[in-house]
């Protein structure tokens, strides 16, 4: 798929990433952050979705390869631009008190 018409459907990719979160990594809240959620998407952006665990053994990018693998079988194009990040609330929260993300969507269940 054009990678434009991927990007203007990001709540819909970023629900599809979120539910395939919760399933590998168990309870987490899951947020959009970054241009999708700030109005500046352009072809060279990605989508920005930050999964929020308690457990910090969970920030691997073994749980990313597994949560991106288990939202292509639930439907994610397997083009799409999805950048998946994994915080501890704390580390999230700094970076929300820090100005890195200045805006933050919760994708709910």
């Amino acid at each position: 798929m054009e990678r434009y018409s991927l990007l203007k459907r990001w709540r819909e990719l970023a629900a599809i990433t979120a539910r395939a979160c919760r399933e590998v990594a168990g309870d987490c809240e899951v947020y959009v952050v970054g241009g999708a959620v700030e109005d500046r998407l352009t072809v060279l952006s990605d989508i920005d979705v930050v999964a929020m665990v308690e457990d910090p053994a969970l920030r691997t990018i073994d749980v990313v390869i597994a949560v991106k693998r288990r939202a292509e079988e639930l439907g994610l194009p397997e083009d799409a631009p999805i950048d998946l990040k994994i915080f501890t609330p704390q580390g999230f929260q700094e970076l929300l008190e820090r100005g890195v993300y200045k805006k933050a969507v919760r994708i709910e269940p």
